[in-house]
């Protein structure tokens, strides 16, 4: 793993509830590491970091859900998964027929089996190597500013990408292999929703190595609050009011 060079200070301005947290996806064991002591879903183990306060990894037999899977830890822990023409779903009360849940399935990127055998987990304060994804959960305000700080020198569209079960790869593969940021709220995935991880409404950010740089760099250098402590009233004039100048200018170049 790279030692980190990024800057990340920028990010305690945000003045976040709970730390971000650096995802590292390891074929090798991490050294001077502590190694999981439960048993975990992959969609828990950021809010156990985050909790945890120190870094520790797991492995195929720490994640109790299907994440191993996705991560191409193991194959599917429950073969039949594969082979019951969606009906899991429909038992789970998810999904009204097997069609649906079959075709769901066709959403939900994954790793190249036996490609990571160790998932490293480290809290903020604690980071030491450069993040392969870094996980931020905030409030739509704080989230908003991570996006805005995305797209401003890039015009990067925002991208919300989810299922309602196997949200966890939609978070922690579909950025790492796309190279997108991607962010879920909490409250849509079944899986989630049901081991209560996060107060719903809570925003989760997850933010591939490629655009940490940017992000952690334009947060430094942009507005972080462009008109948005005026009144509605106000905030509408000021909109207006530029609008007309830039007008007038680009009329009288």
């Amino acid at each position: 793993m790279k030692p980190l060079q990024t800057d990340l200070s920028i990010f305690k301005k945000l003045k976040l509830e709970k730390p971000p947290v650096a995802i590292n996806y390891c074929f090798h064991k991490p050294e001077g590491v502590e190694k999981l002591n439960k048993s975990l879903g992959l969609c828990e183990m950021v809010k156990e970091a985050q909790d945890r306060g120190k870094p520790f990894y797991f492995t195929k037999d720490d994640e109790n859900c299907v994440g191993k899977m996705f991560l191409g830890m193991t194959e599917d822990p429950q073969p039949p998964r594969r082979s019951d023409g969606g009906n899991l779903g429909v038992k789970l009360q998810v999904f009204q027929s097997g069609r649906p849940n079959l075709r769901l399935r066709t959403f939900i990127p994954t790793l190249e089996k036996g490609s990571v055998n160790y998932m490293l987990y480290t809290p903020f304060d604690k980071i030491k190597y450069e993040p392969e994804l870094f996980v931020i959960t905030g409030n739509p305000t704080q989230a908003e500013l991570l996006l805005r700080a995305m797209t401003t020198t890039t015009g990067e569209m925002y991208e919300s990408r989810s299922t309602v079960v196997g949200a966890c790869s939609q978070l922690y593969i579909y950025p790492y292999v796309s190279g997108k940021v991607n962010y879920l709220v909490a409250g849509l995935s079944f899986g989630m929703r049901g081991r209560k991880i996060y107060p719903e409404g809570t925003i989760i950010v997850s933010i591939p190595h490629q655009w940490l740089p940017i992000i952690a760099q334009n947060l430094k250098d942009m507005e972080w609050v462009p008109g948005y402590n005026l009144t509605r009233d106000e905030f509408v004039e000021r909109d207006h009011r530029i609008t007309e100048e830039n007008i007038r200018e680009s009329q009288n170049p």
